[in-house]
């Protein structure tokens, strides 16, 4: 039985599904399938449709276009958070009309046939619809749109028109909506043989690819750039210029032809592209528009004036392309054709701004790189791998993404830094070399990444090329400065620029105005973060510089003073961090690590005429910068070779210093016996050389270290002679950490009044002097006491103020000290979840931190956490594994510590029985870190497997 009806049918398709499961494979593919039409079918009844047929997507049928439009909003948001190993796209089309309905008999359903099957012309037009859709899209007819007025889905949903389409099988053109949250995001369809984009000029429809122009004919795939032509896009509905600015290989020209062929309907009159790349003479530029756009010169007039005659009233689209190297003749022609034709809009690339009155300045920067570690699911989303493998397709059409391949493409892409033209030549190596080999050629980029398009111009067939047309353009002074800042890694302020590029050559006072027209040019960036500004260069312009540098003969002395200046900032934050500012210089020395580390190594290589007492006097400065935020390790490798050093055998104060700053970041890391050594070591030392305060911080070390070990009674008494030596020399910041550690010795034996005593008063001098890291500090020992007195609440009152204090100084170490004491209190409390997330958060820090005595007695909390949870083999396992690394360190537990380690023991040997907590304790045991951090995330989980 057949009847007509009008309804809603929309049409759903799973983009590139082919390619998906020859990625995936058939039984991969089968749960991702399985998982989308669980989505798909859930979603109909919330939003009473129904399906009637089923591909690769379906077609599904309303009685009303408000539901259609909503089920189609639900489900693409549903398909972005299904949990599948690569993403998942669909594309949406919606179209209303007479649709004629016909009911199967049960004998028909039986031979196969579907219960309910529509016909009509509607049904084709949703399929039209959809198919020029992207992914993501829900387009919808004008049919639909007008389906759609005053209901509630126009209030939740924004609706916009992508103009008039000519559609296979229907006489008249129609207009095609996009639905969605945000209109700016909308992108237009796509042309293909059913459907195609036409526009009203003169009376008449004209495909859009008949719109006068000159664009070429595009040679590959558009990738990478999406959200640009979504900005730019709504950006030319306020501003009639915009100038595209970057370095040279970023996809300016590539990103305005772009532009320019989806703007076609817009411009009736034409897009026309003026390159002017390779002109050389300023007359020319007005010459070359005048013939792009078929403008011929007039007797007696300039050629300027017929140029904007003819464009006064026409409705077009100009792009000047690669106006760097010509501004003033680009800038002038732009700024006649904007007063005089006010219908036409210009889009111009340039590494310079045109500085026209309207102009719109739009960067156009490298495109994101994957981090480290990403899968192959991350990876996809990175619209440069995208580019990288689409390009290395074209070279080799067996490319594929794969999990053994990721983390070589990963590794390219990251040090290529989103470059798309470096991707492409990188991409044109693939027919010689695999990934992995070009990293490893990657040294001399330059050399490498050459071979582009022989019909390319000819500075983008080679990188070095390409930097070489940017290079070349600098005056002389601007190119001084942009070699000698090569000397500079990750990042350098205005300050460190004048400190290194100013000398007799370059005035200092011209240093903002050359940094400025540097930036201007695109060859250095400005980040802005927190108010401060902060400039960069590219890896592959910083290399590029370097060369340059050192064909000049100007890497020694530009390193020198980059030595210099890096050494007095590591003076003044060793001060800094001694007070209320210790987060702001904790801060600045995190940005600045990878110049630390440069001027470290510049000093201990005996090279650039720069003392190498200055690498051995860096580490002492920012020994607590590695504490409080990671890096010891580094900084114990500095310091064992300075020790060796001629420079250091020879002075006996400067030995004493590497001594003590080497034992401060092995005790950090654990290492006791080297930690100890050196602090004997240098006690014999600073005792002759007789500097009180020196000889009281030494003792003060050597009491944290002794009570570490477990040997109280000596930590007391090297506490108690530093309190007293700080006291004497009134260095209180010294008398404030002293009194701390004895309140720690203090409370490792359990003498609870005498340890609160000692805290509360080195917390009363910490807050006087402003001094967060040993006020944080105090607050967690206290909080120790009293929880181990039984009173949780005071207890996490002072864990919290400490949290709260190292937070705000910037003390990611004593911060993640914090957590761990919140975490094992929640768990005394029976607070499981809290105690799981606190643990697993500080467990995480430490391993930053490599700090082995935090880390293991964390590691122990986790293992009581476990046991809590009844998951004895899991906490037996993580219990050996913790034991193990306190017993190769040699740390020792307090008294209250160790009675509830051996109790805990005892608990897990009753809960698995004697041989089975044998077998799980040596399994344990054995696991190495990697093991260890993955077990103790599986918290709650289940059981383990050790073995």
């Amino acid at each position: 039985m057949a009847e007509s009806a009008t309804r809603a049918l929309l049409l759903t398709d799973v983009v590139d599904s082919t390619r998906l499961s020859e990625r995936l494979g058939d039984e991969a593919m089968t749960a991702v399938w399985e998982a989308h039409d669980r989505v798909a079918r859930d979603l109909l009844p919330v939003w009473r449709g129904r399906e009637i047929d089923k591909t690769d997507g379906m077609l599904l049928m309303f009685d009303h276009a408000a539901d259609a439009v909503q089920y189609a909003h639900a489900y693409h948001r549903a398909l972005a958070a299904l949990p599948v190993p690569l993403p998942l796209q669909a594309r949406a089309g919606l179209h209303v009309g007479p649709v004629i309905l016909r009911d199967n008999s049960p004998q028909d359903v039986a031979r196969g046939a579907k219960p309910l099957e529509v016909d009509g012309l509607a049904k084709p037009t949703a399929a039209r619809v959809m198919s020029v859709a992207r992914a993501g899209q829900t387009l919808l007819t004008a049919e639909a749109c007008q389906a759609l007025a005053g209901s509630a889905a126009t209030a939740s949903l924004q609706l916009a028109s992508h103009g008039h389409w000519v559609v296979k099988g229907l006489a008249d053109p129609i207009e095609l909506f996009e639905a969605g949250d945000d209109p700016s995001a909308f992108i237009a369809p796509s042309d293909n043989d059913k459907l195609y984009r036409v526009v009203l000029v003169g009376g008449r429809w004209l495909p859009v690819q008949q719109v006068p122009n000159n664009l070429p004919e595009l040679p590959n795939q558009f990738i990478g750039r999406e959200r640009e032509l979504v900005e730019l896009r709504a950006l030319l509905r306020r501003a009639r210029l915009i100038t595209l600015l970057g370095m040279g290989g970023l996809g300016k020209t590539r990103l305005s032809l772009q532009l320019g062929a989806e703007l076609l309907a817009e411009y009736p009159d034409g897009v026309w592209f003026v390159d002017l790349a390779p002109l050389r003479d300023d007359a020319l530029v007005v010459a070359e528009a005048a013939q792009v756009l078929g403008v011929r010169e007039e007797p007696g007039r300039p050629l300027l004036q017929s140029l904007v005659q003819h464009l006064r009233e026409q409705r077009a689209l100009l792009i000047l392309d690669n106006c760097e190297h010509l501004p003033k003749p680009a800038a002038a022609l732009a700024h006649a054709v904007l007063k005089a034709a006010p219908r036409v809009a210009l889009i111009a690339s340039s590494r310079i701004a045109l500085r026209v009155p309207g102009e719109q300045t739009y960067p156009i920067l490298p495109l994101p790189v994957p981090a480290a570690g990403d899968d192959v699911a991350a990876l996809w989303r990175h619209t440069a791998v995208r580019l990288f493998v689409e390009r290395a397709k074209e070279q080799r059409p067996d490319f594929e993404l794969t999990e053994a391949e990721a983390p070589a493409v990963a590794e390219l892409v990251a040090r290529l830094e989103g470059i798309p033209l470096a991707l492409e030549l990188a991409a044109a190596r693939l027919r010689a070399l695999s990934v992995a080999e070009i990293n490893r050629r990657l040294k001399n980029r330059f050399k490498l990444l050459t071979g582009g398009s022989v019909v390319r111009d000819e500075r983008q067939q080679t990188l070095r090329a390409l930097v070489d047309w940017s290079y070349d353009m600098l005056e002389a002074d601007e190119k001084t400065v942009l070699q000698r800042l090569a000397v500079f890694r990750g990042g350098f302020d205005l300050a460190a620029a004048e400190a290194v590029c100013a000398d007799d050559e370059v005035e200092a006072d011209d240093m903002l105005d050359l940094v400025t027209s540097l930036v201007e040019k695109s060859l250095v960036t400005m980040d802005q973060r927190d108010g401060q500004g902060r400039l960069r260069m590219l890896e592959t312009i910083r290399e590029y510089a370097g060369e340059k540098l050192g064909e000049d003969g100007g890497t020694q002395a530009a390193a020198a003073r980059h030595c210099e200046f890096f050494f007095a900032l590591s003076k003044q934050a060793r001060d800094g961090m001694q007070g209320p500012r210790q987060r702001e210089w904790l801060d600045r020395l995190d940005l600045e690590q990878d110049n630390l580390r440069a001027a470290v190594a510049l000093a201990q290589s005996d090279q650039g005429g720069v003392d190498p007492l200055i690498a051995l006097k860096m580490v002492v400065a920012l020994q607590n910068f590695w504490i409080m935020h990671g890096g010891a390790g580094e900084g114990r490798a500095v310091v064992r070779a300075m020790l060796e050093h001629p420079a250091v055998k020879g002075l006996a104060m400067a030995r004493a210093h590497g001594l003590y700053v080497g034992a401060a970041l092995a005790l950090d890391q654990g290492d006791l016996d080297e930690a100890l050594a050196m602090l004997q070591d240098c006690l014999a030392l600073r005792r002759e050389i007789g500097v009180p305060y020196e000889l009281a911080s030494t003792l003060s070390t050597l009491a944290v270290t002794r009570l570490s070990g477990g040997d109280a009674q000596g930590a007391r008494e090297a506490g108690t002679e530093a309190a007293a030596l700080f006291h004497q020399c009134g260095f209180r910041v010294g008398e404030a950490i002293a009194r701390l550690q004895l309140g720690q010795v203090e409370a490792h034996c359990g003498q609870a009044d005498d340890a609160r005593a000692h805290l509360l008063a080195s917390l009363a001098i910490a807050k006087d002097i402003k001094h967060p890291e040993t006020e944080g500090e105090a607050e967690l020992v206290l909080g120790g006491i009293d929880l181990e007195d039984g009173r949780h609440d005071d207890g996490e009152r002072r864990f919290q103020r400490a949290l709260a204090v190292c937070s705000a100084a910037g003390d990611r170490h004593g911060e993640a000290n914090a957590r761990w004491a919140l975490g094992r209190l929640d768990l005394r409390a029976g607070r499981l979840e809290p105690a799981r997330q606190h643990l697993r958060d500080a467990l995480t820090a430490f391993d930053g931190f490599e700090t082995l005595g935090p880390w293991s007695g964390c590691l122990e909390d986790h293992a009581a956490l476990a046991l809590a949870l009844h998951q004895p083999v899991l906490a037996c396992a993580l219990a050996a594994a913790a034991q193990r690394r306190r017993d190769d360190a040699r740390l020792a537990r307090s008294h209250a510590a160790q009675a509830r380690w051996l109790a805990m023991g005892e608990r897990l040997r009753e809960a698995l029985g004697a041989q089975a907590f044998e077998s799980t304790w040596a399994a344990g045991a054995e696991w190495d870190t990697g093991e260890v951090r993955r077990q103790a995330r599986a918290l709650g989980a289940g059981q383990p497997a050790p073995g």
